[in-house]
């Protein structure tokens, strides 16, 4: 069975145990909003004083701190790719959340209010490793369909 049209609109998904009081509104990511969102990641892993920023903000640095990191960089590449390779990880799936999440429920700030959907809160959300890996899958299921229905 072939569809003739796609079905662009958002969905809303609740995410499951211990998030399940969290909805997240996804809008249907396109292969270019993937490729978008890889390419800013890998721009940022490039920019080493934009990078420093995001390591020393999301206290993401090896243990010594920004002089260790400096020396994994310059002495030992190995370790620094993969480093480098786990943070990744990290900001293409922000980029991607970034791009793909237009609203939610359940997430307040420090305030006790609903949490805004900004790139800030987001960094700081993607960081758990369950809470990323379930926004990551809702949003590529999202995209699947597009996908399946011819939209790329």
């Amino acid at each position: 069975m072939i569809r003739i049209g796609t079905n662009r609109e958002p969905v809303t998904v609740t995410l499951r145990p211990p998030y399940g009081d969290v909805t997240v509104t996804l809008k249907r990511l396109t292969t270019s909003h993937y490729g978008e969102a890889q390419q800013a990641a890998q721009a940022i892993l490039r920019n080493d004083a934009e990078l420093l920023n995001l390591l020393v903000k999301h206290d993401l640095l090896p243990e010594g701190g920004v002089k260790a990191w400096k020396r994994m960089k310059d002495k030992d590449v190995m370790a620094y790719a993969a480093f480098l390779s786990g943070i990744g990880v990290w900001l293409g799936a922000v980029e991607c959340a970034v791009r793909g999440i237009s609203e939610w429920t359940g997430i307040l700030g420090e305030d006790g209010k609903p949490a805004a959907v900004e790139r800030e809160i987001i960094e700081t959300l993607m960081l758990d490793e369950a809470l990323s890996h379930q926004i990551t899958t809702q949003l590529d299921q999202a995209a699947r369909i597009l996908f399946v229905e011819g939209e790329r």
